[in-house]
């Protein structure tokens, strides 16, 4: 009876990650458990063939261990949980999905919008980019297009030598119509 108290009570756990490593791509760490720490275990993380999220955990941590055989060496980590030295991010409610990072980025989508809010770059980087809007608003006090050194401002007007239409005004851009 008395080890069956201790597996059963060994099933779930609340402790303090101590010490954090990844091999071959698992990440893994320890956590003190009431004075006890365990050993390297798995950190549960989404992930499927479709999309991984990785998000490093850090030692100070407070996870939940779950251990389906009750020893708690055998366990998974269930990242994270909020408390006094990790509270939710400001503005939250059951309507939002709120992201902050340490150095000041901040995303917020709320079903109809998503913010973001970077103190630092942002840099996309892909094969083509397709943007289509109503409204595109920029407030900038500079704007660099055509980086590679060529013009990019594109419309159309009457040229006034040859009275026929123009459609660029620029080689390195195209307007579709």
């Amino acid at each position: 009876m008395t080890e069956l108290k201790r597996l059963i009570g060994n099933l779930i756990q609340v402790g303090t990650v101590t010490e954090v490593k990844s091999i071959e791509g698992l990440a893994l760490a320890r956590v003190n458990i009431l004075g006890r720490v365990t050993d390297f275990l798995p950190v549960l993380m989404w992930a499927n063939d479709f999309v991984k999220v990785w998000m490093p955990i850090r030692v100070g941590q407070q996870v939940v261990v779950f251990s389906p055989f009750g020893n708690a060496n055998s366990g998974i980590i269930l990242p994270s949980i909020y408390n006094k030295g990790c509270k939710e991010p400001s503005g939250v409610d059951d309507k939002r999905v709120v992201i902050d990072f340490a150095n000041g980025v901040r995303i917020i989508c709320d079903g109809e919008n998503i913010d973001i809010n970077a103190p630092q770059n942002i840099n996309i980087t892909c094969t083509k980019a397709n943007v289509k809007a109503d409204t595109v608003k920029v407030d900038s006090p500079s704007i660099d297009l055509g980086l590679g050194g060529k013009g990019v401002v594109t419309g159309e007007c009457i040229c006034a030598f040859t009275g026929k239409p123009h459609h660029d005004y620029s080689v390195n851009t195209r307007s579709a119509k």
